[in-house]
């Protein structure tokens, strides 16, 4: 369930020390500063079970960029086999499991200067788009990327760079503190979010600069946008686009929640600041020339069987892009059990589903190349034939 969090005092001192994964402060910085200087670094953050995705990332990640990876609970095993796999790449690890949400406190906080955030599962084609990303960060800019959620021109994750250097000038501007993590007027009920984020709480002087950028629809209720989800009186988390279609049909909104770097976005419009785009792709599950990221791969597989088989649910993009790397990844000798084992029974899931791998594989080749994404290029080719 959702970790509803919020800061005790009204400067942005007492907020950080409400921040997630404090503890961690000193060694990260240490290990920062043997972190090249000379370019921006990016950081692609995942959690234990993802070793497939990342074994596909590696092979689009450019030599020169000036990639960190953070990964989150990942056992011995798996770390004997990460560290063989990045080439010496800088990786700093967590112990605890954690979401997305902490991370993005812990880096805002942390790394001082510009930096960039780029999912695993989020596969970027055109290596030059890092530069384009990081160089959108000209003064005046708090966030740059490609893929926005509308109709606020909002940055989305996977893909994006963030100047953390203009975070006390947001602050100030609107009277206190804010964090990139996702934010709720109210703690949860009995619902969960899917992927169990940590939520704070808006607070009155989020209220007060939210009025300058942003109308409400009700009472907490702001009108739909993207990176804003409604949660349901049964419990189901829809986007807020989806709000008048689940209102006709009975249903009530009984809280909304703005996803990770969404308020804080919010906040730095508020503030003057600009959100800039060198690209505008709508949404964040994209499948383009540039990049392909079905988004979802680690929880996909929460939709029932039952439900997909009937028809209730369409299985995503994201289970074909897992499946499949699954099935690359095992194909090494040095692969954990553990992979194996899931392997056998994301089988029977698909057969559940009246699918297998090869029909996955015709499948997914078709979409991409039907958006233009060239699936003779080695890094896809190794997959899809």
């Amino acid at each position: 369930m959702v970790t509803p969090t919020g800061p005790t005092g009204n400067s942005p001192d007492d907020a950080r020390t409400e921040e997630a994964l404090l503890h961690l402060d000193e060694r990260f910085r240490t290990f920062m500063a043997g972190v090249p200087a000379d370019s921006p670094p990016w950081f692609c953050f995942f959690s234990t079970g993802l070793l497939h995705v990342f074994h596909h990332f590696l092979r689009f990640v450019p030599e020169r960029l000036n990639c960190v990876f953070v990964c989150s609970a990942l056992d011995a095993e798996e770390i004997g086999l990460r560290d063989r796999m990045s080439g010496g790449r800088p990786v700093f690890d967590l112990d605890e499991r954690v979401g997305s949400h902490e991370v993005f406190e812990f880096l805002l906080r942390t790394v001082d200067r510009p930096f960039g955030i780029v999912d695993v599962d989020c596969f970027v084609t055109e290596s030059d788009w890092f530069d384009r990303c990081t160089d959108g960060l000209e003064p005046g800019v708090a966030v740059s990327g490609p893929l926005s959620y509308g109709p606020l021109p909002l940055a989305a994750p996977p893909f994006l760079a963030l100047d953390p250097r203009v975070r006390p000038a947001i602050e100030r501007a609107i009277g206190g503190p804010v964090t990139p993590a996702a934010y709720a007027y109210v703690p949860p009920g009995p619902e969960k979010e899917i992927d169990g984020a940590m939520v704070r709480l808006v607070e009155p002087h989020h209220e007060r600069a939210l009025a300058r950028v942003m109308a409400l629809e009700g009472p907490s209720l702001p009108f739909p946008q993207g990176g804003l989800v409604d949660v349901l009186d049964d419990g189901r988390e829809v986007r807020s686009h989806e709000r008048h279609h689940h209102l006709q049909n009975g249903n009530e909104v009984i809280r909304v929640v703005f996803d990770g770097l969404m308020f804080y976005q919010l906040m730095a419009l508020a503030a003057g600041l600009r959100i800039a785009h060198f690209h505008s792709f709508p949404g964040t599950k994209v499948f383009a020339p540039q990049l392909v990221h079905a988004g979802g791969i680690s929880y996909w597989h929460r939709l029932r069987p039952a439900e997909i088989a009937a028809g209730i649910h369409e299985l995503p993009w994201s289970a074909h892009v897992d499946a499949l790397l699954l099935e690359d990844f095992n194909k090494r000798p040095d692969a954990p059990a553990a992979y194996r084992r899931r392997s056998v029974r994301l089988a029977a899931s698909l057969r559940q589903s009246h699918t297998d791998l090869e029909k996955l594989r015709v499948e997914l080749r078709t979409e991409l190349a039907g958006k233009g994404v060239d699936v003779t290029d080695p890094r896809w080719a190794v997959v899809l034939d």
